[in-house]
């Protein structure tokens, strides 16, 4: 009687406990030679300071308009701004741009750095490197201005420099208002110790 060939079983047999041993080898080799990930290296806004924007409430590009009594329309924008933890009535921006359209038709536009506009006392003081254009020709220079919310008045304490259209004068302050009367016209006055570079050609 013919011994079957048991070689195939065999085969089969070792094969079954060979190839798990091996793909377990496999797998610890990956484990052990892989590499650790900093979770926060690959965060691509890791830089963000999400506790100082929460903290500080800062809003982006606002607009503020009103209307005087005199008839004048007041326009304020910024490119950022807070307000105030302390008071809810202030309001800190920065790059900031101030228009005032006269009833006349004529027209004033103010560029700063900073803004600090109190809307309790019906003012916006803008500050740090001021320019002032008035569209009868005049171009201001000074670091600091006071805009009144509720009446057409300009005023600043500060040294400017103006480039008009007489010639070119500085001064140590200058206020910017409507003269007493509904028919009286708006007046820019220059004070302290002003000095006029008159040029004849103008």
């Amino acid at each position: 009687m013919a011994v079957p060939d048991n070689t195939y079983s065999h085969v089969i047999s070792w094969l079954k406990i060979i190839l798990p041993l091996l793909a377990l080898g496999i797998l610890s080799t990956l484990f052990l030679v892989a590499r650790t990930v900093d979770p926060a290296q690959n965060l691509p806004f890791a830089d963000v300071d999400v506790e100082g924007i929460a903290r500080e409430q800062r809003i982006g590009a606002p607009n503020f308009s009103s209307v005087t009594e005199d008839g004048s329309a007041i326009s304020l924008s910024a490119q950022s701004a807070r307000p105030d933890p302390n008071n809810s009535e202030r309001v800190s921006g920065t790059g900031v741009n101030a228009g005032i359209d006269l009833p006349g038709g004529g027209r004033i536009d103010v560029v700063a750095a900073e803004m600090a506009l109190d809307n309790s006392a019906g003012s916006a003081t803008l500050s740090d490197g001021v320019t002032i254009t008035t569209s009868d020709g005049y171009v201001m220079q000074t670091q600091h201005v006071q805009i009144a919310l509720d009446a057409t008045r300009v005023v600043s304490q500060t040294r400017t420099t103006v480039d008009a259209p007489i010639g070119n004068l500085s001064a140590d302050s200058f206020e910017l208002s409507k003269r007493a009367g509904n028919d009286q016209p708006y007046v820019l006055v220059f004070k302290g110790h002003v000095k006029l570079l008159y040029d004849p050609k103008e």
